[in-house]
Formats: structure tokens, C-alpha cells, sequence
């Protein structure tokens, strides 16, 4: 009976997985063809360009849509269920709540295996292949072309650090920019970013402040209001292959990788800041004040790198965490979404809609977490998998009600 009971589970669970996949993937990938019509098509370049953005971006659709159409199909299948009696009755007849869910648990473990080697190395492929043809093909929306958090040489005779970007006004914000040539460091909280030419972008920076050493001794500091800096660009679609990698292009041993030299270069910066304060006190004490100037100037130019690095880090961290968080939730899909089905006693659209809208409850908890991990240096760790967690402790407590027709205070309290 039990044999029997797990195959009409598989085939009505099936349907409802794949009819979720293939509908929630076509919703967003609808949207994200809307958004490169708007940025690729009227700008002339080839519908074949399009295309392969759509294919790049396609794993990265998969990795969230898959999930959730676990989710979605346990709702409307065990909602059925309990809509036309069926798990009353099977319940009656002797079979606990948690054997009924036996097989979904079986089948979704086989799903996580797999979704944790798709997030870890073949959606870092995609979304590197992706961000390549991005700046290929972005040399009319330049402020796309600039990682946030990475210090970049795509200008020629620059360095560049953007901290945070508004890529459709093109507003950038916690820039530095480092002049190769004359040694300038500019830094600055805010500043726009547009086209002057065909070739030549222009930076105007706001309430910024200039750096420099002159002559190996001399420190000086400038403050402006308004400052503007034209670069020079290459605007020709010129593919090619990039090896710099971003936190979400990494696969999972590069990830392990990146967070081990991050660790080693954040110890090294400390070690040099320690040691350059100790050399300024030093010179300080037998009169040679005019040493601070160049020794603060230094100092704070490792420790704007230290900071970069430690977000980079937390960043590298997040990633990592989120690859297994977010397969393994799906497990915890099947515990909540089970007893949610059984309760709610809804199918049909109402399943889609209570999973969907129970999905986008985690999500909601995932982003708030890597914003907390990544501006307020929460723990990356717990920034992942708390939403699990709690995720868990809802499931166990829709399992109770759904397993023993009563709240647990009931149970404990008799």
C-alpha cells in the first residue's frame, strides 16, 4: 500500500514541479527580454547578441525558479490532497502525515545533490560568460562597465574604485579614482557618470577631495566642490575574454580560494598600517613632524584598501554561504509546504499563489541578509542561513498542526 501510495504521490507532485518551472522561468525571462530590448535592440546592435544574454542569463532564472516551483508544486499537490479528502483518508487508515512526505523528502535530497553542483559551477560560468558580453556591448551606458566594490583599469591611465552605482541614472557614489601618471588620488562620497563622445566618458565628482605627495615628503589635500575628469574608452563591440571574476562568476573552489588570499592580504595591510604608525611615532619623537603628513597619507590609502577588501571578503563569504543555503531550503520547502497544502486545503491557482507568495517571504529574508552581511557586517554565515532557520521552525510547526490535527502548545499543555 505504502509502494502504491509513493507513486501517486510522484505523479501528482510531477506535474505541478515542471508546470512551475517552465512557467516561472518563461515570466522572467519575459522580463528580462524586455529589458535588453530596451538596452540592446534600439541602440542597432544584432538580435543574435540579445540571444545569447538571454541564454547566459537563463541559469541564473533556473537556480531561483527551481526552488520555488518545489515549493509551488507540494502546495497545490498536497492541497489537492486534502481538498478531496484524500490524506484525511489515508491518515484514518493508519499512515502518519510524515510518510505521506516521505517520497517528496526522497526526491527533493536527489534535487539539492544536483542544484548544489549547478550553483557552483555552472551558474559562475554563465554569469561570467554574461558580464563579459555586458562589457562588450555597454559602451553606451557606461557606468554598467564598472563593477561595484573592485578597484578596475578598464581606463586607460586610471584606477578606479566604485563603491556603489545607480546603472539607469548613471549616479555613482564612494568613488576614488587614482591618476597613474601624476599620482593624484581623488576621492570623492558622489558623482555622475555620461557620454561627452564617441570615445571619451566624463566623470564630475562632487564634494571631493584630492590627495597627493609631492616629492616623497610633502603631503598635501585639497577639498572641491566639483571636479571633472574625461577618460578616454574604446566604444567598439570587441569580444573578448576577461579572467578577472566577480563574487557571483566564481565557482565554489575558486570561492574557497578567493576568501583564503582576501584573509591573507587583509592580515598583510594590517601588519603594514602597524607598522607604518609605529615608523611615524618613531620619527615624531626625535622632530621630524613633517614625516605625519606623508605617513597619515599612506595610511589611510591601506586602510581604504582594507575596507574594500574586508566587503570584498564578506561578499566572497555570502556567496559561498547562499550556493548551499538556497539548495538546501528546498528541503525545507517540502516540510513547510506539505502541511501549508494539507491546512489551506487549496490547489489549482491558490497553491501557486500561497507558494509563490511563501517563497518571496524568503527571498525577502535572503536580500535583507546580504544587505545586512555586506553594509553592516552581520555575519555572512548567519546573514544565509537564518532564513533557513527559520524557514525550519515554521515547517516544524505547520508539521505538528498538519500531523496531529492540534497546535504544539495543545500537545504540551493537555
Amino acid at each position: 500500500m505504502i509502494k502504491t501510495v509513493d507513486r501517486y504521490f510522484i505523479r501528482e507532485f510531477i506535474p505541478p514541479f515542471f508546470f512551475s518551472v517552465f512557467a516561472l522561468t518563461f515570466i522572467l525571462l519575459m522580463d528580462q527580454l524586455f529589458r535588453l530590448i530596451d538596452l540592446f535592440v534600439r541602440k542597432g546592435l544584432p538580435f543574435a547578441i540579445v540571444g545569447q544574454v538571454l541564454v547566459y542569463s537563463l541559469p541564473h532564472i533556473i537556480s531561483y525558479t527551481a526552488p520555488m516551483a518545489i515549493l509551488v508544486g507540494i502546495v497545490m499537490s498536497f492541497g489537492r490532497f486534502a481538498h478531496d479528502n484524500e490524506i484525511l483518508a489515508l491518515k484514518t487508515s493508519g499512515l502518519t502525515f510524515l510518510s505521506l512526505m516521505k517520497i517528496p523528502l526522497v526526491v527533493t535530497s536527489l534535487f539539492v545533490v544536483f542544484l548544489i553542483f549547478f550553483n557552483s559551477y555552472v551558474l559562475p560560468e554563465s554569469n561570467h560568460r554574461a558580464r563579459n558580453l555586458m562589457l562588450d556591448v555597454s559602451r553606451k551606458r557606461p557606468a554598467i562597465r564598472l563593477p561595484q566594490g573592485v578597484f578596475t583599469n578598464e581606463f586607460p591611465g586610471y584606477t578606479v574604485y566604485i563603491g556603489r552605482k545607480d546603472e539607469r541614472k548613471s549616479k555613482l557614489f564612494d568613488i576614488t579614482v587614482y591618476d597613474q601618471r601624476t599620482g593624484v588620488m581623488i576621492t570623492a562620497p558622489r558623482g555622475d557618470l555620461e557620454d561627452i563622445a564617441e570615445d571619451i566618458i566624463q566623470f564630475t565628482l562632487y564634494d571631493g577631495e584630492l590627495h597627493q605627495v609631492i616629492d616623497d615628503v610633502k603631503y598635501q589635500r585639497t577639498r572641491f566642490s566639483k571636479q571633472i575628469i574625461n577618460m578616454e574608452v574604446n566604444t567598439e563591440l570587441i569580444r573578448k575574454e576577461r579572467t578577472y571574476r566577480n563574487e557571483t562568476e566564481l565557482l565554489v573552489t575558486g570561492l574557497h580560494t578567493k576568501i583564503t588570499e582576501t584573509k591573507q592580504e587583509i592580515a598583510a595591510l594590517t601588519s603594514a598600517i602597524d607598522t607604518l604608525g609605529r615608523d611615524a611615532i618613531a620619527q615624531f619623537m626625535i622632530g621630524n613632524e613633517y614625516r605625519l603628513g606623508p605617513a597619515k597619507f599612506q595610511i589611510q590609502k591601506k586602510m581604504n584598501e582594507m575596507k574594500a577588501k574586508q566587503r570584498r571578503l564578506s561578499r566572497y563569504l555570502i556567496e559561498l554561504n547562499k550556493k548551499y543555503s538556497l539548495a538546501v531550503a528546498c528541503i525545507l520547502f517540502i516540510l513547510i509546504g506539505a502541511p501549508l497544502g494539507y491546512l489551506s486545503k487549496k490547489g489549482g491557482i491558490a497553491g501557486i499563489l500561497i507558494g509563490i507568495l511563501l517563497f518571496s517571504l524568503y527571498y525577502i529574508l535572503v536580500l535583507a541578509g546580504e544587505e545586512f552581511a555586506d553594509r553592516r557586517g552581520f555575519s555572512s554565515f548567519w546573514a544565509m542561513w537564518l532564513p533557513n532557520i527559520i524557514l525550519f521552525a515554521a515547517g516544524i510547526y505547520f508539521y505538528i498542526i498538519a500531523e496531529y490535527e492540534k497546535p504544539p502548545w495543545k500537545l504540551i499543555f493537555k
